[in-house]
């Protein structure tokens, strides 16, 4: 049972990304699905829809760690061996 309209159009828009995804035969992953959520919260006119999108994108990326690369890559960066770009190493 949803606590409030929001979570209720929050899993919609979560529903609508992922058979979005499937009727284009594209792979899903919480990488794609974060990238499907951000292109449709873009384009979105009505800002209740709109923050409906903004929650499922941030409930993704709560539940799939990997996706958070996508908003910060920056994090890319930290995790492996190299510098972070406009660094040197001396």
């Amino acid at each position: 049972m949803y606590r409030n309209k929001s979570e209720k159009m929050m899993d919609i828009a979560i529903g609508e990304a992922v058979a979005g995804l499937l009727s284009e035969n594209a792979p899903v992953s919480g990488a794609t699905l974060a990238v499907r959520l951000m292109e449709m919260a873009a384009s979105e006119t009505r800002p209740e829809r709109a923050e409906a999108l903004r929650m499922a994108l941030d409930e993704v990326n709560a539940a799939l760690p990997a996706t958070r690369l996508l908003l910060n890559p920056e994090l890319l960066f930290l995790t492996e061996d190299r510098p972070p770009p406009g660094t040197r190493q001396h």
